[in-house]
């Protein structure tokens, strides 16, 4: 029994210092790989330097210790901006618009070097692109050519947006204006001038139909006058008999005119008396 009381402390340094070494391992294995995600590109750095390249979604190898990775989202992302800008008629009009981005999959590290993380890309570049472009377009329409216009304001705001994070190896999917607010004052006034406009637009369809009525009535009249001239300039006195005769219906009258004469027939001679 006291032969083995001195091995018992060995033993237990041994199983401390293989659950040690067991751990170390564990860490160094564990720090050893890298996962990349879909939708996603690794920066690789080594002591805080960033490598050329990008590290494609899978499993990846590293230095521990040494090595570390930063992934960046190259998905389409939306952003929203509220601009407040003035218009060529000096009207400040608010504009909300929505932005669709992404970064070049290729071009991660150069981002990543160049401005840093998605937020800080975000902040430095994105929202002041978009609001700069907001408010240059803006200011080239007066504010109810905004409404009108929208399609092509929003083409130049998609244009100049592009132009502005291209160089940035961003690209610009899709613009889309949701929403444009102008003041109260602003609003009523082109209330207002819409109904003047819808008034306008139906005293001009009553008055064309007016005249539509009163072209009609001339053609009509001019149509009957005409009528009854040819009807006149064709009417004989053989006509008018040939008429007549065709419509009797073969009954002599009971009276006859002191002179003979037979309604729509004409004179009709009374034999001589026979003496």
């Amino acid at each position: 029994m006291n032969a083995r009381r001195p091995d018992l402390p060995l033993s237990n340094t041994r199983l401390i210092v293989i659950g040690v070494v067991v751990i170390v391992v564990l860490i160094i294995l564990g720090g050893a790989f890298v996962q990349i995600g879909p939708g996603e590109r690794g920066v690789l750095m080594t002591f805080g330097a960033v490598q050329p390249g990008v590290l494609d979604p899978g499993l990846h190898l590293k230095v521990p210790f040494m090595q570390t990775v930063a992934r960046m989202n190259v998905q389409v992302q939306n952003s929203q901006s509220t601009e407040t800008a003035a218009s060529r008629d000096l009207q400040d009009v608010s504009s909300t618009v929505a932005t669709n981005w992404h970064i070049l999959p290729g071009d991660a590290e150069w981002v990543y070097q160049q401005i840093g993380t998605e937020s800080q890309l975000m902040d430095k570049v994105i929202r002041p692109a978009i609001s700069n472009a907001i408010k240059a377009v803006t200011a080239h329409y007066n504010a109810e050519d905004l409404i009108v216009e929208r399609d092509q304001v929003r083409n130049q705001i998609e244009i100049q947006i592009r132009k502005a994070l291209e160089p940035f190896r961003v690209v610009v999917d899709a613009v889309n204006i949701t929403d444009f607010h102008f003041s109260r004052q602003f609003a009523a006034a082109i209330e207002e001038k819409q109904v003047a406009q819808q008034r306008a637009l139906q005293a001009q369809y009553e008055l064309q139909k007016a005249k539509v009525v009163a072209q009609q009535k001339i053609v009509e009249a001019t149509a009957q006058s005409a009528a009854q001239k040819l009807l006149q300039a064709t009417l004989t006195p053989e006509l008018i008999q040939q008429e007549a005769i065709a419509k009797w219906n073969g009954r002599l009258p009971e009276v006859v005119g002191g002179r003979g004469v037979l309604p729509m027939i004409g004179n009709l001679t009374t034999p001589a008396a026979v003496h």
